[in-house]
């Protein structure tokens, strides 16, 4: 059974979401200038800026929505500089504009033909699919190097962000079994990020700046 909210409790959840995920774009810019890294993996860097772009400019369903869209599509944008500029590591601008590119494309026609096929004018299947991806990628990049491009600011307001989408959308669709498994599997995978960004801000090591390290770029 699912639950019923008054207009302004859904406009609330709404307004918490795009103000915790815009913080989160705005610290994990934040962090890649002073590390000189990019903190977001390639492939759900492009995935976000395919449905960003669509739902920005081709398929918007809401001005509000519009809006929201278009400053995280130029947040994405700095972002994608971010990884231009500082994560190449080792492969030419070339091939990494191509991967970028081709990543995009991938992303752009699977957001087309899931909102076709699903009749999912909204974009919610795909918005929620990017967000576990991204919350999987984000542990294996913290697995493989700790706080650096991460942190603790970015884990929390991504997971507060993510938990006002999905009561907000539980409320609207509380018989979805794709989406309410989507809802349990990223709260789940952001406690777990949340839990290791934590563990590796505790240890006790020595610190040893290092340069362009090789886990410096991530394409998954």
């Amino acid at each position: 059974m699912g639950f019923t909210l008054s207009t302004e409790a859904q406009w609330l959840l709404a307004l918490g979401s795009a103000l915790f995920w815009t913080m989160a774009y705005v610290l994990l810019i934040l962090k890649g200038f002073r590390d000189r890294t990019c903190g977001m993996p390639l492939a759900a860097l492009c995935a976000n800026l395919a449905w960003e772009l669509l739902w920005a400019f081709i398929l918007p369903f809401h001005p509000v929505q519009q809006i929201v869209t278009v400053i995280w599509l130029a947040l994405d944008g700095v972002i994608l500089l971010q990884l231009l500029r500082y994560s190449q590591n080792g492969l030419s601008p070339r091939t990494l504009r191509i991967t970028v590119g081709a990543l995009f494309a991938i992303a752009l026609l699977l957001h087309v033909g899931t909102a076709v096929e699903l009749h999912d004018p909204q974009g919610k299947y795909s918005a929620f699919a990017i967000n576990l991806m991204m919350s999987l990628l984000f542990i294996r990049m913290a697995l493989i190097r700790g706080r650096f491009g991460q942190s603790l600011g970015i884990a929390w307001t991504k997971m507060l962000g993510t938990l006002c989408a999905s009561l907000w959308s539980y409320s609207l669709y509380p018989h979805s079994v794709l989406l309410n498994m989507l809802y349990v599997l990223i709260a789940a995978a952001d406690g777990t990020y949340i839990l290791l960004l934590h563990k590796d801000a505790t240890r006790v090591v020595p610190t040893k700046k290092k340069k362009n390290r090789p886990s410096d770029f991530t394409f998954l």
